[in-house]
């Protein structure tokens, strides 16, 4: 993914990128990033589906560390 920054006056800097990173299409000049990004589906970005659940959802995120590292 490319991004293109511009500093305007009082450097106030202005940061967007110039390549959709779902589907690599160059973006127009003045079109809109988010709503092109919204366009696209979950699957897109490797998630699931929309109501789809992983079947270790309920699983904790970290393991439990017990005992010391030493």
């Amino acid at each position: 993914m490319s991004f293109r920054a511009r500093t305007y006056s009082r450097s106030r800097r202005f940061v967007r990128p110039t390549h959709s990173s779902f589907c690599g299409c160059e973006f127009d000049r003045d079109e809109s990033r988010p709503d092109h990004l919204a366009d696209h589906d979950p699957e897109d970005a490797g998630l699931n589906p929309l109501g789809e659940l992983n079947d270790d959802h309920g699983a904790p995120l970290f393991e439990e560390v017990t005992g010391r590292v030493e």
